[in-house]
């Protein structure tokens, strides 16, 4: 039987331990990367969530606005316009802060005019609200017309999310 040197069982012993100790390292740095890729996964689906309920919760209270703005004029109806304006506006500002691209087309949605002028502002705050105008043709259409608008921008988040 030969004998075996001790030195070389030493040198080999060294030898892998220095290679699972490399294998350890890898192992370790793929581990961090792989939870920190989930980390962010997991944020960009919370705040897709966060973007989509506050979509929704602007659509809801643009649906509330319309539907008080067939109510009989009134102090009553004109302070809960009032009310639901200011919500648009905080929930828009919800929505700039989750996704800037939505925001600004939300922002967009509530200042531009149509061909007569007309934007949300000047009919929820001033024609519905302030002076205390009724819907009619003119404003339902209008109103309408903005729903229809909100549609899409909701499509747009759910493509997004879907990306």
């Amino acid at each position: 039987m030969s004998e075996v040197e001790p030195n070389w069982i030493s040198a080999v012993a060294a030898v892998l331990s220095g290679v699972a100790t490399i294998a350890a390292a890898i192992a370790a740095f793929l581990a961090f990367k792989l939870q920190q890729s989930l980390a962010k996964t997991r944020e960009e689906l919370l705040k897709g969530d966060s973007l989509l309920k506050n979509i929704q919760l602007f659509i809801t209270t643009f649906a509330d606005v319309h539907a008080t703005a067939k109510e009989v004029s009134s102090e009553e109806r004109r302070e809960k316009l009032g009310l639901l304006s200011r919500n648009l506006q905080y929930t828009e500002t919800i929505i700039k802060s989750l996704n800037p691209g939505i925001g600004a087309k939300i922002e967009k949605w509530r200042v531009s005019p149509d061909s007569e002028g007309n934007n949300i502002a000047r009919v929820v705050d001033h024609a519905l609200g302030g002076i205390g105008a009724t819907v009619g043709d003119k404003y339902d259409d209008f109103l309408f017309a903005k729903a229809e608008e909100l549609r899409r921008i909701q499509d747009i988040v759910f493509e997004e999310m879907r990306a």
